[in-house]
């Protein structure tokens, strides 16, 4: 089936490489894909991962034909830089290590639909410089992700935990600590002396 994702997550990753997709995104996986396999490959021209299933696979290379592109370099991209994957039916993906390692994939991630795709960012790769509409989406999953958390509703998936990720029971804020206050001694509201 032909069934296009929509919708983005800002998504945990385990130190395993796991990663818990939205209910949508695997669902969308199910009518597409008989087989549950994905390829995760690099993206054309972003500094991001996408994933895709072997149909439009099949189509980029037809399209590919039919415009007589040759390029080697980005048929190499396009093929030669590729990994392929089982997504689990609760949703879980496992990325696998030399795709993690080429899209600079850190502990949580971006996933952003796009049509027949669908693109994986780390997070903190786009918060610092990525595309001004990303940084916003990012941002408002973010907010909408505290605010839950704040009213202690569960967000992110129960995936295996690893260094520097966040428990549930953590606001997700950082905070720098700092040293005790010392009280002060002098009485607060008079005036210098000889007022």
């Amino acid at each position: 089936m032909d069934e296009p994702f929509f919708g983005s997550a800002v998504c945990d990753v385990t130190s395993g490489g796991h990663i818990q997709l939205p209910s949508g995104f695997g669902e969308t996986i199910r009518l597409r894909s008989t087989d549950q396999k994905l390829f995760i490959g690099l993206h054309e021209e972003a500094q991001c991962l996408v994933a895709f299933d072997h149909l439009y696979a099949m189509q980029r290379t037809i399209e590919a034909e039919a415009g007589g592109r040759s390029d080697a370099h980005r048929l190499r991209r396009a093929y030669g830089f590729v990994e392929t994957t089982l997504v689990a039916p609760d949703g879980m993906m496992a990325m696998p290590a030399l795709m993690r390692e080429r899209g600079h994939i850190g502990h949580s991630v971006l996933l952003v639909a796009a049509g027949q795709r669908f693109e994986i960012w780390d997070l903190v790769c786009v918060l610092k410089r990525g595309p001004s509409d990303l940084i916003t989406l990012a941002t408002h999953h973010l907010i909408t992700h505290i605010g839950k958390e704040v009213l202690h509703v569960p967000v992110l998936s129960t995936a295996e935990p690893h260094a520097g990720i966040r428990h549930p029971d953590q606001s997700g804020v950082c905070l720098q600590s700092l040293s005790a206050l010392r009280p002060r001694h002098d009485p607060i509201g008079r005036g210098a002396a000889g007022n």
